[in-house]
């Protein structure tokens, strides 16, 4: 099964800050998906939309407070909303074409979603 990873490396924080300090600190963040593909589930939560980082797994040694808990943290509405919409577009520009297990699988995503809390 093919590892895939999705980085925001723009996310901000509510003062509109970067949460991460910037690309010539990137090769941290590519050590931690190196030992998630090597197999290291210690470095990991488990989350309905994929594995976290779990805090304190990137190596952050030298660099400026890192708002972990922000950087980690798991927006549950902003998925759900993602659902929501995805849905959506499949109802709307797709219809009846649409393969009912597609929907039948948002509709689980969504039920993880909304059972889902971070630390469980």
């Amino acid at each position: 099964m093919p590892k895939i990873f999705h980085v925001n490396w723009f996310r901000k924080d509510e003062e509109g800050k970067f949460l991460w300090p910037g690309f010539s600190e990137n090769i941290r963040v590519l050590d931690w998906i190196i030992r998630r593909c090597e197999g290291d589930r210690s470095i990991v939560v488990s989350t309905p939309i994929g594995l976290l980082p779990r805090k304190g797994s990137i190596n952050t040694n030298g660099l400026p407070p890192i708002k972990e808990s922000e950087l980690f943290s798991f927006p549950k509405q902003y998925w759900l909303n993602d659902t929501c919409e995805s849905r959506k577009f499949l109802e709307d520009q797709v219809g009846v074409d649409t393969p009912a297990i597609i929907f039948k699988l948002l509709e689980e995503q969504e039920n993880a979603l909304r059972n889902f809390q971070l630390g469980t």
